[in-house]
C-alpha cells in the first residue's frame, strides 16, 4: 500500500526551477461608473521566452508576447448585464485570430449570473471564439461579481436597498459560501429576508 505521507524529497524536486520557458498573465479591474454601473476591464497575455514553433503553420517564430488581448465591458448594476463590450487585440499569434474579435457582441444584453460559464462556452463554441479570449471572459464574470460587491460595501448608505434587489444565488456555491446548503449560506439567506 503506498503511503500518504508527504515525500520530502519529491516534493524538493518538483520545486526546482529550471529556465523560465512561457508565461501567461490575466488582469482584471472594475471600475465605478458615472452612472452608477460599473467598467470591467481584463487584459491577458501570453509571452514566449524561447524561440517557439507555431505548430499550424510550421513557422518559427522568435520568443516575445504571442497573444495581448484586453476586454472591456460596461454593466449595469445589480443585474450585471452587459451594456456594450470592446474587445482589443494587439498582438494575436495568427491573422485570423482577428476575424472572432466581433463575436464578442453576442454577450450584449446578457447577465452575468449562475450559468455564465456555460454561455460563454456556447456561445463561443469551435470557430466562433478563442481559447484565450474564453477563458479571459470567464475571469471577468467571476471578478465582475467581486466588483459588484465592492461597489455595494462601499456605498453604505445604499446598500440595503440594492442588496434586495441583487441577485444573491451570486454567492451561492462561491468562494463566499462553498455549499448552498452550507450554514453561511442559510445565515445569509436569513439576512437577506429580514431586509
Amino acid at each position: 500500500m503506498k503511503s500518504l505521507c508527504y515525500d520530502v524529497n519529491r516534493w524538493g524536486m518538483l520545486m526546482e526551477k529550471g529556465e523560465l520557458i512561457h508565461s501567461r498573465n490575466i488582469s482584471v479591474n472594475t471600475y465605478e461608473s458615472n452612472d452608477d454601473g460599473l467598467i470591467i476591464e481584463g487584459t491577458l497575455t501570453d509571452e514566449r521566452f524561447s524561440p517557439f514553433v507555431i505548430y499550424s503553420t510550421n513557422e518559427m517564430r522568435d520568443a516575445g508576447i504571442i497573444h495581448s488581448l484586453l476586454v472591456r465591458m460596461k454593466l449595469s448594476v445589480p443585474a450585471l448585464q452587459i451594456i456594450d463590450i470592446e474587445v482589443e487585440m494587439p498582438v494575436v499569434p495568427l491573422a485570423g485570430c482577428e476575424e472572432i474579435r466581433g463575436t464578442f457582441a453576442r454577450l450584449k444584453g446578457h447577465e452575468i449570473k449562475p450559468g455564465f460559464s456555460a454561455l460563454v462556452k456556447e456561445l463561443f463554441r469551435k470557430t466562433q471564439g478563442c481559447l484565450h479570449l474564453n477563458n479571459l471572459i470567464l475571469v471577468i464574470g467571476s471578478a465582475a461579481v467581486q466588483g459588484m460587491w465592492t461597489h455595494f460595501s462601499k456605498k453604505r448608505e445604499q446598500r440595503k436597498s440594492r442588496l434586495t434587489k441583487a441577485n444573491s444565488q451570486m454567492l451561492f456555491n462561491s468562494c463566499w459560501m462553498w455549499r448552498d446548503d452550507g450554514p453561511l449560506a442559510r445565515h445569509v439567506r436569513d439576512r437577506l429576508k429580514e431586509i
